[in-house]
């Protein structure tokens, strides 16, 4: 079992340099000096996805670590074959994954990068990463774009590039607190913008596979809502004077009160984010986003009958880290959370 293991992490890792080979986006970069850079991978059952992941990290980042949560495939067998330090945590949400992350393992480098299985780094980025991870940088953390791929088809427009989120972070000077199905960060320091992206691909487990995950986000995204207080003063305030960021957080929340959600959600990717631009990918892509936004609009028209919308709470765990974990004075930064 063993050697088939091993076996089958060369095989997954020397494929993927053929194919880096090949494709300009997985290409190392000139440079062959290890990053001074910590990488955390979360993963449960990715065996399909880490070799791929790994390999883009091989040569550039030294300090691997995946934190499984209970997969009962081949993943924590291929991550030590890879030669990447493998922890175990129970999932009870990301916010409270990623914290653990920083409180429980031994990260090398203060500057911390957070990787997903079906993410891959740019020699770009692994570039603009060497310039800024150093001991005389004073930011918190810096907003990552990622391109959204289907297969090796970069969808530019329908998935909205640049979508930014923190994956690039000072390991003292910042922390993650729940927010719906994803995470925001908590600082009191400054974030930085990076230009170089990383590449991902949502749809690496088949599109019954992102439609699952998706109806468990639509969940947790109206359980959100629901336990608001339902003002929208705030909300109109975003709009009129907040960023970029704030006042697309504002649009979204007071689009729960509107009806055709889904539709509209469609038009706007299609004609004002021009997705049709993507060709087909594009439109299917936009056809999904409808389908999700339309699920959220149903688990908010239950919730608001008073129907269950989540499984029974014997056996779920509680979400979100303790309030005392997150940086006392710190303040949740913008960020885009894609789905």
């Amino acid at each position: 079992m063993r050697f088939t293991t091993d076996l089958r992490c060369q095989i997954g890792c020397y494929s993927h340099l053929i194919v880096a080979s090949l494709n300009e986006h997985s290409a190392k970069p000139a440079s062959c000096e290890p990053l001074p850079l910590s990488v955390v991978i979360l993963c449960k059952n990715e065996a399909g996805n880490l070799p791929g992941c790994l390999d883009s990290l091989a040569g550039v980042v030294e300090d691997v670590h995946v934190v499984d949560s209970g997969s009962t495939d081949d993943t924590v067998a291929i991550a030590r074959s890879c030669g990447a330090i493998v922890s175990h945590n129970e999932f009870r949400s990301f916010g409270q994954q990623r914290n653990w992350t920083i409180d429980s393992l031994d990260l090398r480098h203060d500057w911390v990068f957070h990787l997903d299985a079906d993410e891959r780094f740019t020699p770009e980025l692994v570039e603009e990463i060497r310039s800024l991870a150093t001991p005389q940088n004073e930011k918190a953390g810096y907003y990552v774009p990622s391109k959204l791929m289907w297969g090796n088809r970069w969808l530019r427009y329908s998935g909205e590039y640049p979508a930014y989120q923190v994956r690039l972070f000072h390991k003292r000077r910042l922390r993650f607190c729940d927010s719906g199905h994803g995470q925001r960060e908590s600082t009191a320091g400054e974030l930085g913008r990076l230009r170089s992206p990383y590449l991902h691909d949502p749809f690496s487990k088949g599109l019954e596979d992102w439609f699952v995950k998706h109806a468990r986000y639509a969940r947790q995204e109206a359980e959100e809502f629901l336990a608001g207080d339902g003002s929208t003063g705030g909300d109109l305030r975003a709009i009129a004077l907040g960023s970029g960021i704030e006042r697309r957080r504002a649009i979204k929340r007071l689009s729960y009160r509107m009806p055709a959600r889904g539709w509209l959600r469609m038009m706007h990717l299609l004609l004002v984010k021009r997705a049709i631009f993507d060709g087909r990918g594009g439109v299917l892509y936009a056809r999904m986003k409808a389908a999700y936004e339309t699920t959220v609009g149903v688990f908010l028209a239950a919730g608001r009958l008073g129907a269950p919308v989540a499984p029974p709470a014997v056996g779920r765990p509680e979400v979100g880290p303790p309030a005392a974990e997150v940086a006392q004075g710190a303040q949740p930064a913008d960020s885009d959370v894609p789905t």
